[in-house]
């Protein structure tokens, strides 16, 4: 415990060089692995470590969810403050996993009336169910250094097909199937088909199916949707995306 106090106020101090006096809470370093640094709680363990917004942070901006979800409002101010917010909390927590549910919080702010989409509904639910799950990626002390995986995934939006093909280790491995009713039936008609979502829902299929093999392996992921690049997070739990190959 000594060498571990040692070592934490050692860590602290030069944050405070860094960043400032107040960068590191002072009840922090008393004993024990954590330390809050500017809003964020780290939380360490033998494996790796993990970030997390302080509980203080979390609890205001869930009480700001639960109102707007109640009052069935969010008006411009308060949905570009609450916006500002989870896109730096999610930074933290999981890189940029929850973008696509921070663009319904970003366009409240041209709303006038400030009245609740359905679409922001459901973002204002997924967040406080995220935020109160304390949800927050691992972070590992030793990074893994092996050869990279390459995961081609590809959609059809005439007939709503996924599609995935692995290779690793010298190895190919594919899946594919149709898009299940009841995933369709959520989607908004477009002319393009939700060829987007599609694409992501291949993604999320080479993901799920090679999860078990690719897990602690960098990934390369390669699709011809660029939107895909944008809202697929580079990092997911148990394995690394490394790159994003539009072709």
């Amino acid at each position: 415990m000594q060498s571990l106090e040692s070592a934490l106020d050692a860590l602290a101090r030069l944050v405070k060089v860094l960043l400032g006096s107040d960068a590191v809470a002072a009840s922090k370093l008393e004993c024990g692995p954590g330390l809050s640094v500017l809003g964020v709680d780290i939380t360490m363990c033998r494996e790796g470590f993990q970030l997390r917004p302080s509980p203080g942070k979390v609890a205001s901006w869930i009480d700001v969810l639960e109102t707007a979800s109640e009052t069935r409002l969010l008006h411009r101010g308060p949905a570009t403050k609450l916006a500002g917010k989870l896109s730096w909390g999610c930074s933290q927590l999981f890189k940029r996993i929850g973008r696509a549910m921070l663009r319904p919080i970003f366009d409240q702010k041209s709303k006038r009336d400030g009245r609740i989409s359905a679409e922001l509904a459901c973002a204002l639910s997924w967040w406080k169910r995220i935020l109160e799950e304390g949800i927050a990626e691992m972070r590992p002390w030793n990074m893994v250094h092996t050869a990279p995986v390459h995961l081609f995934c590809d959609a059809a939006g005439r007939d709503a097909h996924l599609g995935a093909v692995c290779f690793i280790d010298g190895e190919c491995h594919w899946t594919h199937m149709s898009t299940p009713t009841d995933i369709l039936e959520r989607f908004r008609y477009r002319q393009d088909s939700q060829i987007m979502g599609l694409e992501l829902l291949a993604i999320a299929l080479g993901m799920s199916t090679f999860g078990s093999m690719i897990r602690n392996r960098n990934v390369v992921i390669h699709s011809d949707n660029t939107g895909s690049e944008v809202r697929t997070a580079p990092c997911t739990r148990g394995f690394s995306v490394i790159s994003f190959f539009i072709h």
